[in-house]
């Protein structure tokens, strides 16, 4: 199916996820032709079920590992879509524990660098040359509270969502004269499948022991973040640039608390 030349175009990666599904939904209520992309297949072929407009939903198979899978993906895109791609969503990732003095983790770190940090470097490689030609474009990466704060145990997935950081305020100067908007959302702690897993093998209730630090007293959720990133696609301003956005809930302003006036 081709596009009109006024229809955006809005590549996600990691559509299959928790938050890839919201992101994909809430776009494609706002008018985007959604190109869904995960390496995941069997998911990525639900997520029809999950929206409202499927006939503007593409998917696509696609390693954001591997810069020739990207390539070619970005080509079959604007096969079906036509080239009007002015928006990506680097939401591809994965979270697994690596403690630092167990050298058995090792090809695990390299693992986690390469989907998350490398793949929206792969990405934004090769999607932005879209919205080059356009002179409009709005690149959104999903960064992590852990990659301003550091993770115990998860220092390679805190690596990875730092280097994501710091390459959305590089790309933000690198693609801004022409007219590319390059921002990072760095959500705290979300209910989502990965939390799930993260929480039956080792114990412990996020929710519970968020309750008492999390001003707002919940975690977040996929809805939260798509919703913020629905923001940044739409909104007016083009003066946004380089900034990153933290979504937690009030966590990272701290406790202390003053219970008694004398």
């Amino acid at each position: 199916m081709q596009m009109h030349d006024n229809q955006q175009i809005a590549v996600v990666t990691g559509a299959a996820g928790d938050f890839g599904r919201e992101i994909v939904r809430k776009l494609l209520a706002e008018g985007f032709c959604v190109a869904a992309t995960d390496i995941v297949e069997e998911r990525l072929k639900e997520l029809p079920k999950y929206v409202e407009f499927p006939e503007k939903l593409g998917l696509f198979y696609m390693d954001v590992s591997n810069s020739e899978s990207i390539q070619k993906t970005s080509e079959e895109i604007a096969m079906v879509f036509g080239d009007s791609i002015v928006l990506l969503v680097n939401n591809a990732g994965i979270f697994e524990r690596t403690p630092i003095l167990l050298q058995e983790y090792h090809d695990t770190v390299k693992k986690i660098i390469d989907i998350n940090l490398l793949g929206s470097y792969y990405s934004t490689s090769i999607f932005s040359k879209f919205m080059i030609r356009k002179r409009y474009g709005r690149i959104i990466n999903i960064a992590s509270l852990a990659g301003t704060w550091g993770a115990a145990f998860g220092s390679a997935y805190a690596a990875s969502k730092a280097g994501m950081i710091a390459a959305s305020k590089s790309w933000a100067r690198e693609l801004g004269s022409f007219g590319v908007r390059v921002n990072a959302i760095a959500p705290g702690v979300c209910k989502t499948q990965m939390l799930e897993h993260t929480e039956k093998h080792n114990s412990f209730s996020a929710e519970k022991i968020l309750l008492d630090l999390v001003p707002v007293g919940r975690c977040g959720s996929a809805e939260d973040v798509a919703e913020l990133v629905m923001f940044l696609a739409t909104c007016k301003t083009d003066y946004l640039n380089g900034e990153v956005i933290t979504l937690d809930g009030g966590l990272n302003i701290g406790t202390v608390e003053i219970t008694q006036l004398s």
